[in-house]
C-alpha cells in the first residue's frame, strides 16, 4: 500500500542556542546545502556557483562551507548575485587544524572571502590542531581544542559572528571541553550521520547541552573499499523509498530531519537539489526500520574511506594524529561509542 504522505519542501526550523540581541529566538533550517567538492581547493566554481544560486531560488535558507573547501569566494558571490535578502540566509563556515594558532585571523580571511557581512556559525571543523603547513600532532597537541574554543568565544562579536559551534566532536571531545569551561556553549555539531552511523548516543548527549546537531553525508557514501554506497543500494530502503514516492536519498533526508538534526546534502544537479528539500513525514515502522538499518546491513564510517583526513604516524593509521579512542569513536576494544 502506498503511503498517505507526499514529498513537500520543507520549511522546518529547528531552535538554535546562540546570543542575540534580537527579540526572536534564533532557528536554523532543518535542510541545507552543502559545498563540499570532494578535494580541496577545487575549481569547478562555476557549477558550484549555480547550484548555490538553485538551491536559494528553491526555498534553501541554510548553506554550509568551510575555509578548507577553497571555495568561500564562491559561495559569498552565489549568496550576493541571487536576490535572497542576507538576513534570510544561513551561512556555516568553518575553521581548519592550521590555523588554530590564529583564529580571528582566519575568520577575517572567510569574512573577507564570503563578503555577505557576517557569518551566522563559525565551526571549529575538526578538534585536530595542526603545524601550519599541515603538520599532524599526537593528542591532544597545540593549541589544544579547548584553548581555540576560548579564541572562537572571543571572536563572538554578535555583527560579523553571530554563533560558533564545533563539528566532528563526539560526547569525549565535547566533554573534555566542557570540563575545561565554556562560556558559550557549542550552537551545533556537525558530524557525519546516516542509517549506518545513526550517532544515537551523541545525539542523545548533545540535546541534553542544547547543541543542534548537523549531519553531513546523510544520504551515505563509499563503504571503504567497495566503491559502492550500501544504503541507496539496499533493496529494503528502495522499497520504504517507493512506498512514499521518493528516493533512497530523500528517504535518509528525511528520517534525519524527523530526528531533530540538520541536514546539508551536496548536489551539482538542479533536479536533484529541488528534489532534496521536499522531504516526507515517515510512520512509526519505517522510522524503527531506518533506526535497525545498521544492525542488519552492518555499520559504516564514511570517514574512514575519506583519504584527505588519514596520515601515516610511525606506521600506524591516524586521522590527522590521532587514534579514534583518542576521537572518541570507539573504545580500545573497537566497540563504536557514538
Amino acid at each position: 500500500m502506498a503511503s498517505s504522505a507526499r514529498p513537500e519542501v520543507c520549511t522546518k526550523r529547528f531552535p538554535l542556542n546562540i546570543r542575540s540581541q534580537s527579540t526572536t529566538k534564533p532557528t536554523i533550517p532543518a535542510v541545507g546545502l552543502g559545498t563540499w567538492q570532494g578535494q580541496f581547493g577545487t575549481d569547478a566554481t562555476t557549477s558550484l556557483k549555480n547550484s548555490i544560486i538553485h538551491a536559494l531560488h528553491s526555498g534553501y535558507r541554510l548553506i554550509d562551507t568551510a575555509q578548507s573547501y577553497g571555495v568561500e569566494s564562491v559561495v559569498g558571490a552565489a549568496i550576493r548575485e541571487s536576490g535572497v535578502p542576507r538576513d534570510e540566509i544561513t551561512v556555516i563556515s568553518k575553521l581548519w587544524g592550521t590555523s588554530f594558532h590564529d583564529v580571528p585571523g582566519a575568520l577575517e580571511r572567510s569574512l573577507r572571502d564570503l563578503d555577505v557581512g557576517y557569518i551566522d556559525l563559525y565551526l571549529m571543523h575538526w578538534p585536530n590542531p595542526m603545524g601550519k603547513h599541515g603538520e599532524v600532532q599526537a593528542y591532544p597537541g597545540s593549541p589544544p581544542f579547548w584553548e581555540v574554543w576560548k579564541s572562537l568565544e572571543r571572536c563572538v562579536d554578535g555583527e560579523k559572528l553571530r554563533g560558533i559551534g564545533v563539528s566532528n566532536f563526539t560526547q569525549k571531545t565535547l566533554g573534555v571541553l566542557f570540563e575545561k569551561g565554556v562560556e558559550i556553549a557549542p550552537a551545533v555539531n556537525e558530524v557525519e550521520l546516516h542509517v549506518l552511523n545513526p550517532n544515537f548516543e551523541l545525539v542523545k548527549y548533545c540535546e541534553e547541552k542544547g547543541i543542534q546537531v548537523v549531519s553531513w553525508s546523510t544520504m551515505g557514501g563509499e563503504r571503504l573499499g567497495t566503491g559502492k554506497n550500501p544504503i541507496l543500494e539496499d533493496g529494503e530502503l528502495r522499497e520504504i523509498a517507493k512506498r512514499y514516492g521518493v528516493s533512497t536519498g530523500v528517504l535518509s533526508l528525511s528520517w534525519a530531519v524527523q530526528r531533530g538534526i540538520v541536514v546539508i546534502p551536496k548536489s551539482s544537479k538542479h533536479e536533484r537539489i529541488e528534489e532534496n528539500v521536499r522531504l516526507v513525514t515517515l510512520e512509526e515502522g519505517d522510522m524503527a526500520k531506518m533506526n535497525n538499518a545498521g544492525g542488519r546491513i552492518g555499520k559504516m564510517r564514511i570517514a574512514d574511506a575519506i583519504e584527505g583526513i588519514h596520515y601515516k604516524v610511525d606506521g600506524r593509521n591516524t586521522l590527522m594524529g590521532w587514534s579514534k579512542v583518542d576521537m572518541g569513536w570507539e573504545d580500545k576494544e573497537g566497540n563504536w561509542l557514538v
